[in-house]
């Protein structure tokens, strides 16, 4: 039984016409055998122009994902800027999210841990490394404020890139889970990571995270 990823589309504040948004992607588990469609929370967008609020949900589809990727072949997300190569037993999922805005890519383990398939969601919009920082900076105070628990994480490098973010955990049925979410910029667009894994799973998804942005290529 698979525990497919729940997504919350997170839109964090727009600060330019444009409507640049950074999301935040947080994994959700399934009940029963069944893929829950729940989100994980209600997923805000906050105008910096008109101070606004609206929200937007995107629940798994009851689809399987795909079986793993052989680790020789290499995955392309949607805006096919970049490749990358899933760790052993990971499959592609990208089509699991439905049609949410700016998912690029969703990779997910074939195997449970803690009760948990550990997940990686990439999105990809148009922004500036300014924008960048302020989004990161607004979601860690939007999640906290949700409740959530919120520390640093330590930078890492994607595909040769600083990448800057911040861990969040939380507990979502029954099961706790961790995210950590790094955004950097290249070439006029934020790129977004969140893994999401079980809490007791920290040190195997933190592993995979290593392996995917050290195959991470430019193309």
């Amino acid at each position: 039984m698979l525990h497919r990823p729940v997504t919350t589309l997170r839109s964090l504040r727009r600060a330019s016409a444009a409507g640049v948004a950074a999301a935040l992607l947080l994994a959700g588990c399934s009940d029963a055998g069944s893929p829950s469609r729940t989100p994980t929370g209600s997923a805000g967008s906050t105008s910096a122009a008109t101070g606004s609020t609206s929200s937007a949900t995107a629940g798994a589809s009851t689809g399987s994902p795909s079986g793993p990727v052989d680790a020789a072949d290499g995955v392309a997300g949607r805006s096919g800027t970049y490749s990358v190569l899933p760790p052993s037993g990971w499959g592609e999922a990208t089509d699991e999210v439905g049609a949410v805005p700016g998912i690029d890519l969703v990779l997910m383990s074939s195997e449970q841990e803690g009760g948990f398939n550990t997940n990686l969601v990439v999105h990809v919009a148009s922004g500036d490394t300014a924008l960048l920082e302020s989004e990161l900076a607004q979601g860690r105070d939007e999640l906290a404020d949700q409740g959530r628990s919120i520390s640093a994480a330590p930078d890492i490098t994607v595909g040769g890139l600083r990448a800057l973010g911040f861990t969040t955990t939380f507990s979502q049925q029954g099961i706790d889970v961790r995210a950590r979410s790094y955004g950097l910029h290249r070439d006029g667009r934020v790129y977004l990571l969140t893994l999401s894994s079980a809490t007791s799973a920290t040190a195997t998804a933190d592993a995979a995270l290593a392996d995917i942005v050290e195959s991470w290529t430019w193309t």
